[in-house]
């Protein structure tokens, strides 16, 4: 186990320096400072995480987007951490048009238009507990509850008997209730607790959250991770269409006054 575990760091750091908006040398950033036109040779897992992040967002009616850095930054007040290496206009771009051009097979992008930054912020922690799954269960250790930042799990086996795992779900501070996560199942939560609202709408730019508090569970944690982010910016009718077309997917929405459940795994718990 102790082989596995510290494999699992070192994936854990290697992706970092893949993905990180915040590391000067990441692919992130190399693609972020590519001119037009100009092609990048990027490693699998950042090809991986690229087709995850389209893939969420065509499935959540684009309320998640990986290109949303410049409005994260902005929000967070984070702009100057990363200046010295990347420009950071804070500029409104247009996302409705195609960004990358992506050769999966070759692992190279082609940067289509210049201004809008890659950011994996909201699918990254999700992607990383995934990849970790993966490599445990390579080494033969299929127990276990992987958990990122307090916000994102994903359950591998359960132990004894168990069913699955346990974890209370509700606003801060006020648990409401308690769903189990079964083998294979992701959960990922977004809210006000540590950065405020800080949730930017690709679809329009505006910073409006519909909710205190959201929750995805979703069949990986990458598409979690994703989910819990668009969630936020949602309304109701929204929210339906999305596990109407998709059952992989459910939602729970907190607010002071209200809460909503969207989709199997919530309306059908035991």
């Amino acid at each position: 186990m102790d082989t596995a575990v510290s494999e699992a760091e070192y994936l854990l750091d290697r992706l970092e320096s893949l993905l990180s908006l915040y590391i000067e040398n990441s692919d992130t950033n190399r693609i972020n400072r590519a001119k037009a036109g100009e092609m990048v040779r990027i490693a699998d897992d950042t090809v991986d995480c690229l087709l995850r992040a389209f893939d969420a967002s065509a499935r959540l009616k684009g309320a998640f987007h990986p290109f949303m850095g410049q409005a994260s930054l902005s929000v967070k007040g984070q702009a100057n951490e990363v200046g010295r290496f990347l420009q950071v206009d804070g500029a409104s771009h247009a996302l409705d048009e195609p960004l990358l051009g992506l050769d999966p097979d070759q692992a190279i992008v082609t940067k289509l238009v210049e201004g809008p930054l890659l950011d994996f912020g909201g699918i990254g922690k999700g992607y990383a507990l995934d990849r970790i799954a993966d490599l445990f269960q390579e080494w033969e250790h299929g127990t276990g509850l992987l958990e990122s930042a307090g916000s994102t799990y994903l359950a591998m086996g359960a132990p004894g008997n168990a069913g699955g795992w346990d974890l209370d779900i509700g606003l801060e501070g006020q648990p409401i209730e308690t769903v189990s996560l079964k083998p294979g199942q992701a959960l990922a939560s977004s809210g006000e607790l540590f950065q405020g609202s800080h949730v930017i709408d690709p679809r329009d730019s505006k910073e409006e959250q519909a909710w205190s508090r959201s929750y995805a569970h979703a069949e990986n944690a990458a598409f979690a991770d994703a989910g819990s982010t668009a969630a936020l910016l949602l309304n109701r009718q929204e929210l339906g269409s999305i596990v109407a077309d998709d059952h992989s997917i459910s939602f729970a929405l907190y607010s002071e006054d209200s809460d909503n459940r969207f989709g199997d795994f919530f309306v059908n718990k035991t």
